[in-house]
């Protein structure tokens, strides 16, 4: 895909937008964010258990979440959309890891485990859902295309994701992706399902040929303002260059998860090396 024809975000309009709407930051329909507090995280898991219990994707549980172990790991990321306090849609960033490895093993261990072999670090895009009700098909496009872009700029080798077919050629258009394992029946959810994958250095390159790189860091919080929608300070933290030391990007602890647990998952259940990960964690964690 090339970025002439195709441009995840047009910042053609960078100069006016930086002096137009720098200081309407308060002026905005929506807000783009990661997810920091407890209450953000049980209104996201609420949120991905009634559209996916509606599509059929998933069984009900008294706590009306959907939450699985890739939410308990500490790196992950959850990103929300917010309209007047309420989170509209919602997408799980997932590192890859030895004990936990990734959601889209299920059905693409062999796809993944070749880039495992090079040595690349991998991230996938999960737990996708929005209030369409809510929220607007353009709008619902623009968090999608923030979610991949704020990838680009972490250190990571590839972002996947797992699909739908009939969704394959918008993420292909808004997000640089392409097919990285052919369709197979997912069992879990009863749909058949595409991987896709982005080689974010190959991105960067095109992104880098096209000086689009320093119109990101540069401009993308006006842009999105001009959009009326803001962007949280984690998130312009990441796509300008600035990392804070030792942040945790997910905000679930103990206390929560022991709320969280019941009714969800048994984590007797999960192989040894896995509650390791968790107890040193989760200090106080009963597993």
């Amino acid at each position: 895909m090339k970025l002439s024809k195709h441009r995840w975000i047009n910042l053609s309009k960078t100069a006016d937008y930086e002096q137009k709407y720098s200081s309407r930051k308060k002026d905005v329909d929506y807000v783009f964010k990661i997810a920091e507090s407890a209450s953000e995280l049980l209104e996201s898991y609420n949120l991905m258990y009634h559209k996916y219990v509606n599509a059929g994707y998933s069984k009900k549980n008294s706590k009306e979440i959907l939450f699985t172990k890739f939410h308990l790991l500490p790196k992950t990321t959850v990103l929300l959309a917010k309209s007047e306090n309420t989170i509209i849609s919602t997408a799980t960033l997932v590192p890859d890891s030895k004990q936990f490895g990734l959601p889209m093993d299920e059905l693409y261990r062999a796809e993944l485990d070749f880039l495992r072999r090079q040595g690349r670090n991998v991230t996938e895009v999960c737990s996708l859902a929005s209030n369409t009700q809510r929220f607007s098909r353009s709008g619902i496009q623009n968090f999608t295309r923030l979610l991949f872009l704020y990838c680009v700029f972490l250190d990571v080798d590839d972002v996947c994701v797992m699909v739908n077919p009939k969704h394959v050629p918008i993420y292909k258009r808004l997000c640089e992706l392409e097919i990285f394992g052919e369709q197979k029946h997912y069992d879990r959810v009863n749909a058949p399902a595409v991987a896709l994958r982005a080689d974010v250095a190959a991105v960067r390159r095109r992104l880098e040929s096209k000086r689009l790189m320093t119109s990101y860091r540069n401009a993308i919080d006006a842009h999105y303002l001009s959009l009326r929608i803001a962007l949280c300070d984690r998130i312009t933290d990441i796509l300008e260059g600035r990392r804070p030391p030792g942040s945790r990007p997910n905000p679930l602890d103990t206390s929560l998860l022991h709320h969280i647990l019941v009714d969800t998952i048994d984590l007797r259940d999960l192989p040894l090396e896995c509650k390791i990960l968790l107890r040193d964690s989760y200090p106080g964690l009963q597993i």
